[in-house]
């Protein structure tokens, strides 16, 4: 509606510019009758007026001289008033790229957002496939027996998992605990386990060894025959016949001395 009285106020000035300067020259000089000016003719000079925001008042008290000047003021700010216009859409063009330039900001940081939601997602997943307490006992704190048991329970269904180095943490974790448990022999037999399984056999070797630092160990007899495994796999013959020969000479579980016997007849 305001673009539209500007138009109309652009069409109609310079008529209204003419018919006032035709009245002021009327006004200067003598009018003939076929000048004056007609009651319908007025009407239209009032509805022009009423669109230039020309009120009545302000036409009466006007002077011929005050009303030129105000012609003059009328078409300068005309001028202005199209140079106004001129610009509006050129302002329009640039708010509606702002607006785009928005809207595509909002669509990357939602974007970033689902990503961001995504990565917690697998993160939390991961973290709860991740053995509960695993690195708890780093340290070396002290846990209850309770707690001791369940934490070599979970070591040991590592190792069935064959997920074996996690196994040799947990498991060192609770000898940096506790060495007086009564699981304690059981976990340092089962860390060279894991080190057999990996294929470090050297490593394997120490661990099985440090099976018999632990008093009446369970795990004497089956650390024994290990050692002879680890030594045979090294393609270490000699320490390999002397590791089996020892677990016949020393220990009586006739299931690891039937297959030490078996590998000393290979010997």
């Amino acid at each position: 509606m305001k673009l539209m009285n500007k138009v109309l106020r652009f069409a109609l000035l310079p008529l209204f510019v003419i018919m006032m300067m035709g009245c002021a020259g009327s006004k200067s000089g003598q009018v003939s009758e076929s000048e004056q000016v007609t009651p319908a003719q007025q009407n239209e000079y009032s509805e022009i007026e009423q669109l230039l925001g020309i009120s009545p008042a302000d036409r009466q008290t006007a002077s011929p001289e005050q009303g030129q000047d105000d012609l003059l003021s009328l078409l300068q700010a005309n001028e202005g008033d199209q140079t106004a216009v001129s610009k509006e859409p050129a302002q329009a063009d640039k708010v509606s790229q702002l607006e785009q330039e928005v809207t595509q900001l909002n669509r990357r940081l939602e974007e970033k957002d689902k990503t961001i939601s995504l990565l917690k997602a697998q993160v939390m997943a991961m973290e709860e496939k991740k053995p509960a307490g695993t690195y708890v006992l780093a340290g070396g704190a002290e846990i209850s027996d309770q707690d001791y048991e369940l934490n070599y329970q979970q070591g040991y269904d590592l190792i069935r998992n064959r997920q074996y180095r996690d196994a040799i943490r947990v498991f060192e974790s609770l000898l940096a605990a506790n060495t007086k448990h009564s699981l304690s022999d059981n976990a340092q037999y089962w860390i060279g386990e894991c080190y057999y399984a990996l294929g470090d056999y050297r490593a394997a070797v120490v661990a099985f060894e440090k099976v018999f630092t632990f008093a009446n160990s369970n795990k004497n007899d089956y650390a024994q025959y290990k050692l002879g495994l680890c030594y045979y796999r090294l393609n270490d013959m000699k320490r390999a016949k002397e590791e089996f020969q020892s677990l016949v000479d020393n220990y009586k579980n006739p299931d690891l001395i039937s297959k030490a016997e078996e590998y000393l007849a290979k010997l």
